[in-house]
């Protein structure tokens, strides 16, 4: 079975442009997700549209992982398809073409070549903080959806009354719910001359005015909207200081790869080095491991690229 993608098919627009504005009847909705009317009530259930489980997170910590299954999958892929459409602000760096982790990190190099004070922050647990509310409130009142089918869309995005964990929708339905949340810490960041980034569920601010005070006032902000600023990822860097924005290290004005890649990479390379002769190595999962952190670390160090290209042409195919 192919696997479900989301596709934009290369369309983006503004909000007032997305097929889900202004949407007025359930039929006109089954039409758009490509379902029967009939249909919808029985996806908008919790029961037998998910597999929920759970994993080891890094922490070492089980995190539940809500994952839609059969035609709730499909649906909400093609929600999220739709949804992709709609033009991000600039400060967005998540889900994005042409975007990523390290376009977020260069966001916060200065323009003069010095370094800044920079806080970094995480909204904890981001995806189960964004209630139905906000959900609701994104397709009633942003979309302009009827109340019934903003509260219909709702409930098929929704499981126990937040963002699921595991559905290809999570990332960009957490965004559009908590947008004016995010627009209020931008305009709080023009207000101080500060970059703002965002990054998923990771905050970034960098310039003069990130202070203690700063810091406090975004506290603040996210908890009126029901968010909580992680505590144990949360840090406020002094201008001397080198930053891990996104995974990265800034300092002295440049990205450099932080040390744990490196002794990851060491890692990396000596299970490489115990299959690599052996049949079909090129298609091991320690091969895979290699190469993506090789490649990852040249989009900071191109060096790091012809060390990827080494590395293929002495593995056993």
């Amino acid at each position: 079975m192919q696997k479900l993608k989301i596709k934009t098919k290369g369309k983006s627009y503004a909000l007032k442009d997305s097929p889900f504005y202004n949407l007025r009847t359930k039929k006109r909705l089954s039409i758009l997700l490509g379902c029967d009317t009939k249909d919808l009530p029985l996806l908008a259930k919790d029961d037998g549209n998910y597999n929920v489980f759970s994993i080891i997170g890094k922490a070492g910590k089980p995190r539940q992982i809500h994952k839609p299954i059969n035609k709730l999958d499909k649906i909400h892929t093609r929600i999220a398809s739709l949804i992709c459409r709609i033009n991000l602000p600039s400060y967005v760096h998540s889900g994005r073409k042409k975007h990523s982790n390290l376009t977020n990190a260069k966001a916060h190099l200065s323009a003069d070549g010095f370094d800044t004070k920079v806080l970094t922050t995480d909204i904890k647990d981001f995806f189960t903080s964004t209630r139905k509310k906000q959900v609701f409130g994104f397709f009633y009142s942003d979309l302009k959806c009827t109340a019934d089918v903003a509260n219909l869309l709702a409930d098929m995005c929704t499981i126990h009354g937040h963002v699921p964990t595991g559905s290809r929708l999570s990332m960009v339905l957490a965004y559009w719910a908590n947008y004016h949340l995010f627009e209020e810490l931008s305009s709080l960041s023009k207000q101080h001359s500060v970059t703002m980034t965002v990054y998923v569920d990771d905050l970034t601010f960098s310039g003069t005015g990130v202070n203690e005070l700063f810091k406090t006032v975004v506290r603040k902000v996210l908890s009126r909207y029901g968010h909580t600023m992680h505590p144990t990822k949360t840090k406020l860097y002094g201008k001397e200081s080198p930053k891990l924005v996104t995974g990265i290290v800034v300092k002295e004005g440049q990205l450099q790869i932080r040390n744990q890649q490196f002794k990851e990479l060491v890692t990396d390379f000596a299970c490489w080095h115990a299959i690599r002769q052996t049949p079909h190595a090129i298609f091991d999962p320690h091969t895979y491991r290699l190469l993506g952190r090789l490649n990852s670390m040249s989009s900071i160090d191109p060096v790091f690229k012809e060390k990827a290209q080494t590395v293929k042409g002495n593995t056993c195919r």
